[in-house]
């Protein structure tokens, strides 16, 4: 297989999904093929795509036989990308690119590349906190996101309750300000049923005293992961503590970056289970890595993806390609046309992801959805 590539142009595309999400996306070009990328980071999404310019301006030109290779020859170093998220996003763009363009010069899927065997789907879980961002955050609406993607055929549901606390608290002020929070899990517990599983995702608004707390009154709600109770990049050690002491799985490092980040979690059980987005933790062979290394020291792993459909298929990929991998996530009702800006058009159907006939590396986007929906601009 030829593994040399030479990147040669990027541009950048962005779609206004709801007041406040936004998908962008990078085209890189390299040997005459193009591969899509999503770079969707919030507000630090235009330092990203500054990066990827000046990431450009060195790269272009050099022969880059593996992705691994890029943070060498950008003289950047593993300390830098833990600790400064753009820079660590616009990396693990330009190395999933690369995965992606040696993928499509090699007529290959992308599964297959990462070492997986090809696979008709996967299980995904229903994010519903994408559909809740907003004034209307009652009980009731998380009851109502919940049964409707149960009527769509999830049985796996995340709700992020506990947005609306503000940080700096004291932990009785925290506990009493999670109160609202547990009622909405409640209320998503009572709609969907026993039988379904529920994760909850508390953002990291918790100090130790006040995490304990609040998984002690989760717990009669039979939670199936407590999400980042602490920041995992921050407090590993307090997160660990934390981890030791609740009764449900821990799940967290969706900002994390390297397998070394990753395996040190489980390692040190501030996590059970490791979540690496592709965005941010190193690209798709990266996350593939952390996946396997996380395992082999007896974790768990589930990739952290509620973002766009590009990235969905690409997580997707990932998932497939590590055996033993846990349900993948996905943001769903954020808005009606999401499946329609792929081509072809991404199918998330009975609680899985349908890979496309022909499988992909990154994905295609669709033009005209775009040229409808979306800006397309050169660097």
């Amino acid at each position: 297989m030829d593994n040399h590539t030479r990147l040669q142009t990027v541009r950048f595309c962005s779609i206004e999904v709801t007041q406040r999400t936004r998908w962008v996306f990078a085209e890189l070009s390299g040997d005459g093929i193009t591969e899509v990328v999503e770079i969707t980071s919030g507000a630090s999404t235009g330092i990203v795509i500054e990066h990827l310019k000046e990431a450009m301006l060195m790269l272009k030109g050099a022969t880059i036989e593996h992705e691994s290779d890029i943070p060498n020859l950008l003289g950047i170093n593993g300390q830098r990308l833990q600790m400064d998220r753009p820079m660590a996003t616009a990396v693990s763009c330009l190395r999933s690119a690369i995965t992606g363009l040696q993928t499509r010069q090699n007529g290959m899927g992308l599964i297959a590349t990462l070492g997986g065997e090809p696979m008709d789907s996967v299980p995904v879980y229903a994010n519903i906190n994408r559909s809740l961002l907003g004034e209307n955050r009652s009980p009731e609406a998380f009851a109502r996101a919940g049964q409707k993607a149960a009527d769509h055929g999830f049985v796996i549901f995340k709700c992020a309750p506990f947005d609306d606390i503000a940080a700096g608290q004291t932990a009785r002020d925290l506990l009493a300000a999670a109160k609202p929070g547990i009622a909405r899990v409640a209320s998503l517990r009572s709609a969907v049923g026993p039988q379904m599983e529920i994760l909850v995702d508390c953002h990291s608004r918790f100090d130790q005293a006040s995490a304990l707390a609040v998984a002690a009154e989760l717990a009669g709600l039979g939670i199936g992961w407590f999400e980042e109770p602490l920041a995992p990049e921050e407090d590993p050690e307090g997160l660990a503590e934390v981890s030791e002491k609740v009764t449900m799985p821990v799940a967290g490092g969706e900002v994390g970056y390297g397998e070394q980040f990753f395996t040190s979690l489980v390692t040190s059980r501030a996590v059970s289970i490791a979540m690496p987005d592709v965005k941010y933790c190193g690209g798709a062979t990266e996350a593939c890595r952390i996946g396997r290394g996380v395992m082999k020291v007896g974790g768990r792993v589930s990739l952290h993806s509620p973002s766009g459909p590009v990235s969905q298929l690409t997580s997707a990929c990932v998932t497939a390609a590590i055996s033993g991998s846990m349900a993948l996530e996905h943001a769903v009702d954020e808005t009606p046309w999401r499946a329609e800006i792929m081509d072809p058009p991404e199918r998330i159907e009975d609680g899985r992801f349908w890979f496309p006939a022909i499988e992909c590396s990154g994905g295609n986007l669709n033009v005209e959805a775009l040229k409808l929906r979306g800006a397309v601009w050169d660097s």
